[in-house]
């Protein structure tokens, strides 16, 4: 297993994991020790939230959704919790109709873990729509940095 993989399946940051074991690569055998990571309950609830709003979406649009939920986290513009990011007023559709409430399936798990671990620490984006979807027009009018099947992954 690469340590990428086990970033992964940990839900850990990967440069946290190769600094706390001063190694860039694991070996069959090796004991690893874990960096901190989120609580299991706000794994859970971002795997709610990737399940609710991306559903029908490729993986990597998965795991761009946990990642922006991660980016506001970091923002000086948006609180500092994943549960006070996802639950913040009119921010997620799933929190207002409820589907927030829903099991995740394994694929948005594995998706807000992959997130986590920063694989792809390139994803900058704060906002996600589908343009077919939407009409509101302040969300359309901000730079689009990335799209991934039906999302556009944005920056204000």
């Amino acid at each position: 297993e690469s340590l990428s993989d086990i970033a992964i399946e940990y839900g850990v940051p990967l440069e946290d994991l190769k600094d706390k074991n001063d190694v860039t690569a694991a070996s069959t055998g090796d004991t690893l020790v874990m960096p901190a990571t989120l609580k299991s309950t706000e794994k859970d609830l971002m795997a709610r939230l990737v399940q609710a709003e991306a559903k029908g979406e490729c993986y990597e649009g998965k795991v761009g959704v946990a990642t922006v939920v991660l980016n506001r986290v970091e923002s000086e513009k948006f609180p500092d919790t994943v549960s006070e990011v996802i639950y913040a007023k009119s921010q997620f559709t799933p929190v207002s109709n409820k589907e927030i409430n829903k099991p995740a399936g394994a694929e948005a798990k594995k998706a807000v873990n992959e997130a986590i671990a920063k694989i792809d620490s390139s994803m900058e984006a704060t906002f996600f729509y589908n343009p077919k979807l939407t009409s509101d027009k302040w969300i359309k009018s901000l730079k689009v940095l990335k799209i991934i099947g039906n999302h556009n992954f944005a920056v204000s």
